[in-house]
């Protein structure tokens, strides 16, 4: 009935990531990364095994039984005390275990065979659970699992945390909007403050509220604890909560580095918020909602995707300023799209500001799998380098050539042997994939924003004529090499890119 522990050991080694632990040196390193692929699908089927499991303890302990409604004492209870008696892990860790199991079984079958193939994680799973916890007894939950699944198998790519979060939100506003505007009605009627002792001298205060007004006051916190000077030895988590105290009680924040040369720019006690801090929330959306004569979803930047109430409740604030990518009662081309300059004429490496705004727009995250940081945040890096010396031979400033990066990433690609590639497939998708440099490529992001806003596709860009460009120096008597070594590196990562389009049949990509 019970097998030792030890006959893990005995499995074949392709299900363990292949390792061979006496000679691990010799284990080629694209083997060892594709190892952990294969020890992630081994970790969701255990997961769906031990769902499906605890959905029989269910089945047996909770649903087959009369007493199903004690108020200490039932069949939920007798179930989830099992449970964590022997796994030594508190009742209410239990009975999430539970509840997971039989949403993951009953209500959302699919995504759950989609566990048991390995296609998502289990942390996937549960995020997926907890954003469909209110479509129990709706008749469109076989129509929203159907959808995620579909997804999920469809989609070649990688679904981080938010992107996952924004997909299911996405489909769910599809199918039930009324269902996210009652949540949203709820959660509202349900904003407080609350205060909590934490003990050792130190309480915590949490205040819920509209997503718009946290975001807001949260950049407040920030600004005001970042006017502090640079040899201010506190940390920034310490500065923001003495920078939120001085706010909600208008009292002076003050730097704390003790130097009579402080620098500290420190805004007057009781600006709420400080007077030297610009506070900008990005929130999308496409005309017609703002108008409201259609009822398509929104983004707010740092939050995901809110409905089209929401956005129209923004919009009135008296402090939202509103800007346009395509000026209202601008007429579509023949193709039914809009062209915008992708430049300036004069300086073809820096987007123009509509080929900047489109682009964070439309990835709306850092394009790295699994970061979380804010396009608005980040770098514009083109994916194929601008040649500065040549622009014709290197990277154009175009839409399939710009993505949004945070720092440390495109200080990664920049100076490291990584390099990302980007196009369109046969669907006319956007495609990013990155190449380590032992020339293993790893699927980007499986969703954008173009899903959330299909008018994105819409737009286009045009190179505007560049001006004659200056005419070459005289080389004079010293040697001049042929090409740079960033020139050689540069062209090393084309020819890469060329392989690899090669290897996904992958022509060229339309250029918007």
């Amino acid at each position: 009935m019970f097998s030792s522990s030890a006959s893990w050991r005995d499995l074949p080694a392709r299900f363990v990531g292949g390792i061979d632990p006496t000679y691990p040196v010799e284990e080629p390193l694209n083997d060892l990364l594709m190892g952990l692929v294969e020890v992630d699908h081994g970790r969701s089927y255990l997961a769906y095994c031990e769902y499906a499991s605890v959905a029989v303890m269910f089945d047996r302990l909770v649903a087959a039984r009369e007493d199903s409604d004690g108020f200490v004492v039932d069949g939920f209870a007798d179930c989830a005390s099992r449970i964590s008696k022997l796994r030594n892990i508190s009742r209410h860790g239990a009975e999430v275990l539970l509840n997971e199991s039989i949403a993951l079984r009953d209500r959302l079958p699919e995504v759950f065979d989609c566990l048991g193939d390995g296609l998502i994680a289990p942390w996937q799973a549960k995020l997926i659970v907890s954003r469909t916890d209110l479509l129990d007894d709706r008749s469109v939950t076989p129509l929203i699992d159907a959808s995620i699944a579909d997804l999920l198998r469809r989609r070649r790519g990688t679904w981080s945390k938010r992107r996952l979060r924004d997909m299911v939100d996405r489909i769910i506003f599809r199918h039930d909007p009324n269902s996210v505007r009652e949540r949203r009605k709820e959660a509202l009627d349900a904003r407080g403050v609350w205060t909590e002792s934490r003990g050792d001298g130190v309480a915590e205060i949490t205040a819920v509220m509209a997503a718009e007004n946290v975001r807001i006051a949260a950049a407040a916190v920030a600004a005001l604890a970042d006017a502090a000077c640079a040899h201010d030895g506190r940390t920034k988590p310490q500065r923001m909560s003495d920078a939120m105290f001085a706010l909600l009680s208008g009292t002076a924040f003050e730097c704390q580095c003790g130097r009579d040369d402080c620098q500290a720019q420190i805004p007057e006690s009781g600006t709420l918020p400080p007077v030297d801090a610009t506070i900008v929330l990005h929130v999308v959306c496409d005309e017609s909602t703002l108008a409201g004569t259609a009822a398509n979803p929104g983004f707010m930047d740092g939050h995901g995707v809110i409905s089209d109430e929401h956005v129209r409740d923004i919009a009135t604030r008296g402090d939202t300023a509103i800007s346009f990518l395509v000026a209202p009662g601008t007429a579509p081309d023949a193709e039914d799209s809009f062209t915008l300059p992708a430049h300036q004429p004069s300086d073809p490496y820096r987007p123009s500001t509509a080929l900047a705004t489109h682009t964070r727009l439309r990835d709306g995250y850092c394009v790295e799998p699994g970061c979380d940081t804010s396009a608005f945040a980040a770098d514009l890096d083109h994916v194929s380098e601008y040649d500065h010396t040549d622009p014709t031979a290197g990277g154009k400033t175009t839409s399939i050539n710009l993505n949004a990066k945070c720092r440390s990433g495109h200080l990664l690609k920049t100076f490291g042997d990584w390099l990302d590639d980007q196009y369109r497939d046969d669907d006319s998708r956007l495609v990013t994939e990155f190449i380590t440099p032992e020339g293993l490529v790893i699927a980007g992001e499986a969703e954008t924003n173009e899903d959330l806003f299909p008018g994105l596709r819409r737009i286009r860009f045009h190179t505007p004529p560049a001006t004659a460009p200056p005419p070459p120096s005289p080389p004079g008597d010293r040697p001049v090499r042929a090409g740079t070594r960033t020139a050689d590196k540069h062209a090393r990562r084309r020819a890469e890119r060329s392989r690899n389009r090669r290897r996904n049949n992958a022509g060229p990509a339309p250029d918007y």
